[in-house]
């Protein structure tokens, strides 16, 4: 194995481990010995690699973000209808909660303070992914599939139902998963912003 896959494959073991810990008692009371032994990581490599256990959190929500962007347009982009666009939007985001529910409990924490370098590169990484959903939507939108609507109305409408549902499911409020009723929110989604034209 070549020393940049060794060093990708101890950074990727060094945040899965990090995720459990963050899961179970949070950023703050996570000793990072126990990230050391459970990895298997020496304190110079984790210091060289993420700085400090904050670092850490950083590098796994930067992760986190860019995994889950990629899959949803993996999910969204192939789609050439308005009604099954949204449906996989909301269907993906139900189902990516439901498989990965540590990290997306650790996303959706707040718990993770950025560095003013981490600040940049996610505004990157959400002007990138934001234009690539924009460049799915206006032609929706252009042939009167998709109601017309302020940008920064879509995201509530379609996603915010799913959100607070996955929130409450993360808690323990909700006995059946994002998966379970993925089909319900997703429809609800679509009539929120199909067009009646």
């Amino acid at each position: 194995m070549s020393r940049k896959n060794q060093t990708s494959e101890l950074k990727s073991r060094v945040m899965e481990v990090a995720l459990g810990h963050f899961s179970e008692v949070g950023i703050e009371r996570t000793n990072v010995s126990n990230i050391l032994n459970d990895a298997g990581c020496s304190v110079g490599s984790l210091y060289h690699h993420f700085g400090n256990k904050e670092g850490i959190a950083e590098a796994l929500f930067i992760d986190g973000v860019n995994q889950f962007n990629s899959r949803l347009l993996e999910a969204l982009l192939p789609r050439r209808t308005a009604s099954t666009g949204i449906k996989a939007i909301v269907t993906f985001c139900c189902e990516w909660v439901t498989d990965q529910p540590e990290l997306a409990g650790f996303l959706l924490s707040r718990e993770v303070t950025l560095s003013d370098n981490a600040k940049l590169e996610l505004r990157k990484m959400d002007r990138e992914f934001g234009q690539s959903i924009y460049d799915w939507f206006v032609p929706h939108v252009t042939s009167g599939a998709l109601l017309e609507l302020p940008t920064s109305m879509y995201v509530p409408l379609i996603c915010g139902s799913t959100l607070e549902y996955s929130r409450l499911w993360l808690s323990g409020r909700n006995n059946r998963s994002p998966g379970d009723v993925a089909s319900i929110l997703a429809e609800a989604a679509w009539q929120s912003v199909k067009s009646s034209l």
